[in-house]
């Protein structure tokens, strides 16, 4: 560098020296025009020369400028001096000046023209992937250092070769075909996508690469630039990702396997705990009805015990006390007192009757023993039946009619179930009217269904009782001082429910109760039918 320095310094100096003696020349001879021209001609090429060579053609133009200056004032005579004699040397500073600038203006451009090889040129040698420029025969033309370690050759080797040489033999032929059509319209693009392509090494092994193509115009000439990438790794590590991928997929196929077989094995044992679990809380729901109906039954056997010492004990009496008394009545004139004791035992015997037959109803029905039975039956002749019955029971005074509404008379019931109804309820209207009481009984099949009707005067149910009135051994409070077990319309209700019928009441107080039941039937003719 400090050579450099040292001769652009001594061209520096020649030139100070040629314009000092340009300047004598032109002081010495003043009227010699064409030699003045001749030496400012000659520095002018020198300062040419200078400023494409050296860097102090700056320094120099100031240094001619005054030397330019200074010959004026010194060949030309004072009285002389004007615009007219310093035009030529004012000419000749201009030349120099406009020298100076243009030269200026070179050197930047040829600096930054440098600044962007240089800058071209080390992105080139720096790349990291080989770069090779193709002229238009498939020549190679210019490589990078990358190319160089890439394929294996230098540099020498390279540039002046075909590009066919660094493809395996298999491939070249076609890769010639391949390159004239990209020569007819070319374009930048990846060359090769989805496609494998490789390259040959000096050494002869072959290698994966990767290749993107461009382009440019020189001289009216293409010339291609192929940029290569060895992804010999990128390969191993894709295949390496590959096997990682098939061997995970094989995992999860075997875990999905055994996680279903373990699902399904999850799902028959929760299956059978869950048909485990039905069967136990079946058998607890089992045991639970069971414990209740034998609780009931315990319950009902107590109250049965209760009820029978309480209620048996008057009827008891009144037979013991009845038969006594017969026993003293052995002549005819006592016939009236013999036939009166006689009903009263009659009346204990029934009430008794009447008590144990509630009791072993409600008994079956807990037991589950009771089943419907269908068969075909008139029911006025049925019911008529039951009132005959209930004529024998009935107190002195009372009357019991019967009215049958409308035509069918023939259905399919269960004649039993009728008959423990009707008796409970004419009992009842029996129990509680008095000796002059009227107790009316109707009955009608209509619209699917039986209703009958059983109306009495007697003494009524308190309103705010007769939501309990159908509730086991439940007794209003206005006859407690009358016989009975508190079964009877309950054993009702369940009779009537197991038909699918209602049973309803309207009564008072004050006196008089109608209680109305609907089962639904079906006329004998239309079951046949």
């Amino acid at each position: 560098m400090k050579l450099r320095v040292d001769s652009d310094f001594r061209l520096f100096l020649m030139g100070v020296l040629l314009i000092t003696a340009v300047s004598l020349i032109v002081i010495w001879a003043p009227g010699n025009a064409m030699a003045w021209s001749t030496a400012y001609i000659l520095f002018l090429l020198y300062f040419l020369w200078l400023g494409v060579r050296g860097k102090y053609y700056n320094v120099l133009a100031v240094i001619t400028t005054a030397s330019v200056v200074l010959t004026y004032f010194l060949s030309i005579e004072r009285d002389n001096w004007g615009l007219a004699t310093f035009s030529g040397s004012f000419i000749a500073i201009c030349t120099v000046w406009t020298v100076v600038y243009f030269m200026y203006r070179q050197k930047r451009y040829i600096a930054e023209e440098l600044k962007d090889k240089a800058r071209l040129d080390a992105m080139f040698e720096n790349a990291t992937e080989g770069m090779l420029m193709v002229n238009q025969t498939g020549e190679i033309i210019l490589s990078n250092t990358y190319a160089e370690q890439l394929f294996g050759y230098n540099r020498n080797e390279m540039i002046g070769s075909s590009i066919e040489k660094l493809i395996p033999t298999r491939f070249a032929s076609q890769h010639a075909a391949h390159r004239n059509r990209y020569h007819a319209a070319p374009r930048n693009r990846p060359m090769g996508a989805g496609l494998e392509l490789y390259a040959l090494h000096k050494d002869g092994h072959e290698f994966p690469v990767e290749i993107s193509l461009g382009y440019f115009e020189a001289d009216r000439k293409t010339i291609v630039i192929a940029f290569v990438n060895d992804i010999s790794e990128r390969k191993k590590a894709a295949e390496q990702i590959r096997t990682e991928q098939e061997r995970t997929k094989r995992l999860n196929e075997e875990l999905e396997l055994r996680v279903t077989e373990r699902t399904r094995d999850l799902e028959t044992a929760l299956e059978r705990l869950k048909t485990t679990n039905e069967s136990l809380r079946t058998m607890e729901v089992n045991l639970l009805k069971a414990l209740d109906k034998e609780r009931e039954l315990g319950e009902l056997k107590s109250r049965f015990v209760t009820m029978a010492s309480h209620e048996f004990r008057t009827p008891l009496s009144t037979i013991l006390s009845s038969l006594f008394l017969l026993e003293n009545y052995n002549t005819d004139e006592y016939e009236q007192e013999k036939t009166t004791h006689i009903s009263r035992i009659k009346r204990a015997v029934n009430n008794m009757t009447s008590i144990l037959n509630d009791f072993l109803s409600l008994s079956k029905m807990e037991e589950g023993k009771v089943e419907i039975t269908y068969m075909g039956l008139n029911i006025r002749h049925s019911i008529l039946e039951i009132v005959d019955e209930m004529d024998a029971v009935k107190k002195r005074g009372q009357l019991i009619q019967y009215v049958h509404e409308g035509g069918v008379e023939e259905i399919r019931m269960d004649e039993q179930f009728l008959r423990n109804i009707l008796l409970n309820l004419v009992s009842n209207a029996i129990k509680f009217s008095g000796e002059d009481g009227r107790i009316n009984i109707t009955s009608c099949i209509a619209e699917g269904k039986l209703t009958l009707r059983v109306a009495d005067n007697g003494v009524g149910i308190p309103e705010e009782e007769q939501k309990h009135l159908f509730n086991r051994f439940f007794r209003a409070k206005n006859v407690q001082n009358v016989s009975g077990t508190g079964l009877g319309l309950h054993i009702v209700k369940r009779y009537v429910d197991m038909m699918g019928g209602t049973i309803t009441l309207t009564s008072s107080g004050q006196g008089g109760t109608v209680f109305t039941v609907e089962i639904p039937v079906v006329p004998v003719h239309a079951a046949s039918g």
